[in-house]
């Protein structure tokens, strides 16, 4: 028996699918490579700064969903954002704010690489590689030496303000890890202890891909289905921060993606109904609020008081992820080319089936339907269909294993 046939017989084949699409979704080895190169060498530029960054002590690090690793490849032509912070070891009270900013742009405007790149921005300076991605660099002091706060410029308040980018990451970290072992990763480290002696015929997939936690697959699963929701209205996309949030907060340990997307779905739209129910009948209005959870005073979601839109456009996303969901959940294999994209599903479906069975053209797509729905039976000559032969295990919670 291959680890695909095992899953299939332990109801696991769905949370398989998922978890290869999120994987493939994931920044190429190339693109990768060159930020890594961009990165460190913002670093060496910084520390051969003899006017400033050569006489304090600093760290570099990254932000964001590179730091939490919940990173997905831009779709067409839109660039990938690698924010990384620029952390002074010294209390801001030793520097004003736009010290530490002009210091920043002095160096960057200076190097023959940079400044054809540079743009100034309110709290950062980005270097923009064009057609690929660009980099956010934030400069930023310390409050309390043992303390992740750090104050970093804000040009428009000409003044420092409050951010947390390593407080973020530890939370959003911990939160993925409240979940014991995932249905998927258990599933994987049984399956290879059992054939640790045997030989076998199929080369296991490196591990890393089912230790990923469910939450973070999660939440690269959700983003791209936010790009593609939201291609011909870019202007009111939901940020990543907003949507990492939310899902970080509505986490419940879930062992399985499938159902940590089914449980986070549920509640942000019912929650969004029964503010709607409170405002028709008592005309009290509240809306979904997505706090910094790290500092309870950033509102991540602010705008969307003064510009509705932005929070109408949210709500519409979430009932649409939520509808196509549950056409997912009842079997509608088509809804998942929607969701995530059609080359990338079919290609990782017709994989993951030849390992199963013996299907050719469109007996995949039909096996596709009742792995997505539960209800996939195996012939005795190896072909998965939805009537005749053994029933795998039920995919129970959405990705169940026992």
């Amino acid at each position: 028996m291959n680890l695909q046939q095992y899953l299939h017989e332990n109801g696991l084949q769905r949370e398989d699918i998922l978890t290869r699409i999120a994987v493939s979704l994931e920044l190429d080895e190339t693109r990768k490579q060159r930020m890594e190169s961009a990165y460190n060498a913002v670093y060496d530029i910084l520390e051969k700064d003899e006017v400033f960054f050569s006489r304090v002590e600093f760290l570099v690090y990254p932000q964001g969903s590179k730091a939490i690793g919940t990173t997905v490849k831009p779709r067409d032509k839109e660039e990938f954002d690698l924010d990384i912070t620029v952390e002074i070891r010294d209390s801001y009270y030793n520097y004003t704010s736009s010290e530490i900013y002009n210091h920043l742009i002095r160096v960057l405007s200076s190097n023959d690489v940079y400044k054809e790149k540079l743009i100034k921005k309110n709290r950062c300076a980005r270097i923009n590689y064009v057609g690929d991605f660009h980099m956010d660099v934030l400069p930023g002091c310390i409050v309390i030496t043992g303390d992740s706060k750090i104050m970093v410029p804000d040009r428009e308040l000409s003044s420092w303000t409050s951010s947390n980018p390593k407080g973020y990451a530890n939370w959003f970290t911990e939160k993925a890890e409240t979940v014991d072992n995932s249905n998927l990763n258990k599933a994987f480290r049984t399956f290879s202890a059992l054939n640790e002696v045997k030989a076998e015929q199929e080369d296991l997939p490196d591990d890393d891909i089912y230790s990923k936690e469910p939450l973070k697959r999660a939440v690269q699963l959700t983003k791209r289905y936010r790009d593609i929701f939201f291609e011909k209205k870019s202007d009111y996309k939901t940020s990543s921060i907003v949507l990492t949030t939310i899902f970080g907060e509505l986490y419940e340990g879930e062992p399985s993606i499938y159902q940590t997307i089914d449980r986070v779905l549920t509640k942000i739209v019912q929650r969004y109904a029964d503010y709607q129910y409170l405002f028709e009948n008592q005309g009290i209005y509240k809306r979904i609020k997505v706090l910094n959870p790290v500092n309870s005073d950033e509102d991540f979601t602010e705008k969307w008081d003064n510009e509705k839109e932005y929070y109408n456009q949210f709500i519409a996303f979430a009932k649409s992820y939520k509808e196509k969901w549950e056409k997912l959940k009842n079997g509608d294999f088509g809804v998942a080319e929607e969701l995530f994209g059609s080359d990338r599903i079919k290609g990782i479906l017709t994989e993951q089936l030849k390992e199963i069975a013996k299907n050719e053209g469109n007996q995949l797509e039909a096996a596709g339907v009742t792995i997505m729905s539960g209800n996939t039976y195996v012939d005795k000559s190896g072909n998965a269909n939805s009537s005749e032969g053994y029933k795998s295990k039920g995919n129970r919670n959405f990705g169940g294993f026992e």
